[in-house]
């Protein structure tokens, strides 16, 4: 969901670092032992900033000054270890150490079981065992105070990559014609989560609707309506509602999950016809996307912009047609990219935009469209570059065309039966880090570098927007055994390549399926190869049967058939084609922001 995440960080208590005088905090009835515990501290001279209190009730209100307690197990308010439990009740309580008359260590050992850093035996402490303890004791307190913030941070950083998951979904397009390439990032260093989100989907009918939304605010309550207005406008579009009725519907769902009753969306949604002719721009608020002609970058018109979601219920907002030339691409996104300011206070609004995006795609030429990723990359270089302040989330949606993919009429194209790329050239180079096949024959390791590579270009050219990284290859008997060795190779190539482990999980799930369809149905040895492409994990099954893979209608009495409605439902897209007397099923997989290609 996002780009790469902030570092976690924690705070340091006041005594974290010896270069930071200790405050000890003594707890004794006994004037004696008092005076004793002083000057033993002032014979080694390390701690002067010493406290005596003579009862629990008068330590309890101290012990936000205090960095370490040393406690008498014989107070008149407290004997044994009620002291200790009542000290360990405090909320963020400072290192304690008990002192005990004992020559029996039973009760030192019992304090340090229930929760006390350290115990020490009066009569037989000296200044430097006492003055050790001590230190002891916090530099172990301040580690175990870091260590559940540390747990904390990251089980909470846990909950918003889920959250986040949400808002950034896997796009449903079938056309082969079109791909959404899409970037998130955060927009304040140490906050993971935003309100922004982002969606696409081709109907039935083959018209293709995307939105893009801003929740006012940070957090996750926020992100949470961003998950309920993106889900709720996924849901529309899939039950077949007119466009023109959706915006109006996600009004009242936003009044009706908000938290807040002040809180407001922004959205542009955009519907392009089923013949690619012209589309239809619907704005709340939002900043107008830009339609790419070619290499000409130009605002949508926004003379139809309405009011954003969730200020007054019953607003409509009418559509703008807008035809399409013939060499297009559509770039929405959320204000956070065009309200990022200079040193000099200055916004880059939409003029900026253009002037940084027009010369990009100049200088690439008509071929920029072969390479998304790599062209949203370079713009958000350059706006940070430009303008490096920005305090709001960013999320940005590509969707480029492509019409030499498109179906010829009378020569259709099944949905899933789509064009796929050619055999990768040869000529392997070492694989950097990367696995070899521990069932059957050696992986076989293809990789592919920046611009201006023949082999880049090839791929490129064969499937706009999908640049190859990393290839690995495997080959299996047709076993069921198979099966559990293309689960262990997957794992171990992806957690080579640094895939996160929810990518990995759903990948690992498909090429499962995969196999052992090949297994049960093709009954021939077969390969897998893994690719990795630029925001996308490629899966290629190639088996020795021509039998078409067929996706069922979904029953849930039938107990054969849920291979592929798992495959359809966890892939972003998924096709096969024929090659001699068999065929390859390939499946994609969105891949995280956060990943760092090898």
């Amino acid at each position: 969901m996002a780009e790469s995440m902030p570092p976690i960080t924690l705070p340091v208590p006041r005594a974290a670092t010896t270069s930071q005088p200790v405050r000890v905090l003594l707890v004794e009835d006994d004037d004696a032992d008092a005076l004793l515990v002083s000057e033993l501290f002032t014979d080694v001279g390390d701690i002067r900033d010493v406290v005596h209190v003579h009862s629990l009730g008068e330590a309890l209100p101290r012990l936000a000054g205090a960095d370490c307690v040393l406690l008498d197990m014989n107070l008149p308010d407290a004997i044994g270890l009620d002291g200790l439990a009542r000290l360990l009740a405090v909320e963020d309580h400072p290192a304690i150490v008990v002192l005990t008359g004992d020559i029996d260590e039973t009760r030192g050992r019992a304090a340090v079981a229930a929760g006390a850093e350290d115990y020490l035996i009066k009569g037989r402490v000296d200044g430097q065992l006492l003055t050790r303890a001590v230190h002891y004791a916090v530099e172990r307190r301040h580690a175990e105070h870091l260590t559940r913030q540390l747990h904390q941070a990251r089980a909470h950083e846990r909950e918003n990559r889920r959250l986040g998951r949400g808002l950034l979904p896997t796009a449903l397009l079938r056309d082969p014609a079109l791909t959404l390439t899409t970037r998130y990032q955060p927009g304040e260093r140490q906050l993971l989560l935003g309100g922004d989100f982002y969606d696409a989907i081709e109907a039935a009918d083959g018209t293709v609707h995307v939105i893009i939304g801003d929740v006012s605010g940070h957090g996750p309550d926020e992100a949470a309506v961003g998950v309920s207005l993106r889900i709720a406008w996924r849901t529309l579009i899939l039950a077949g509602m007119p466009a023109p009725h959706v915006l109006p519907l996600l009004d009242q769902v936003l009044v009706t999950e908000r938290h807040d009753p002040t809180l407001f969306t922004t959205v542009a949604m955009i519907s392009v016809a089923a013949d690619r002719s012209h589309i239809a721009v619907y704005l709340a608020g939002h900043p107008p996307p830009l339609l790419l002609d070619g290499t000409t970058p130009r605002p949508l018109p926004d003379h139809a912009l309405g009011m954003p979601l969730g200020v007054r219920l019953g607003t409509t907002w009418p559509a703008v047609e807008v035809p399409l030339p013939a060499d297009w691409a559509l770039l929405l996104y959320t204000d956070g990219l065009i309200e990022a300011r200079d040193a000099a206070g200055e916004v880059l609004w939409i003029d900026g935009l253009l002037d940084l995006l027009t010369p990009q795609l100049a200088a690439a030429g008509p071929a920029w469209h072969t390479r998304p990723s790599h062209t949203l990359d370079a713009l958000l270089t350059a706006v940070d570059a430009r303008a490096p302040l920005r305090g709001d989330d960013l999320a940005i949606a590509l969707l480029t065309h492509v019409p030499a993919l498109r179906p010829v009429p009378g020569h259709a194209v099944p949905v899933h039966a789509v064009p796929m790329p050619p055999t990768v050239p040869p000529g392997p180079v070492p694989a950097r880090g990367l696995p070899r096949a521990s069932g059957g024959q050696p992986s076989t390791v293809e990789q592919f570098g920046g611009a201006g590579e023949d082999d880049t270009a090839t791929a490129a050219e064969a499937l706009p927007g999908t640049e190859v990284t990393t290839r690995v290859q495997h080959s299996y008997d047709a076993s069921p055994a198979s099966c559990g060795q293309v689960r262990r190779d997957l794992s171990a190539c992806l957690a080579a390549w640094g895939v996160d482990d929810d990518t990995a999980e759903v990948a690992v799930l498909v090429a499962n399926e995969l196999a052992s369809n090949a297994v049960d149905h093709a009954r021939t040895p077969f390969t897998l190869t893994i690719s990795l492409l630029s925001g996308t994990l490629r899966l290629e099954l190639a088996d020795g049967s021509s039998a078409e893979p067929e996706l069922r209608a979904h029953d849930v009495a039938a107990v054969r058939g849920r291979g592929l409605q798992m495959v359809d439902a966890l892939s972003s897209t998924w096709a096969f084609h024929h090659h001699g007397t068999g065929k390859t099923v390939v499946a994609d997989i969105a891949v995280g922001p956060n990943l760092v290609y090898p």
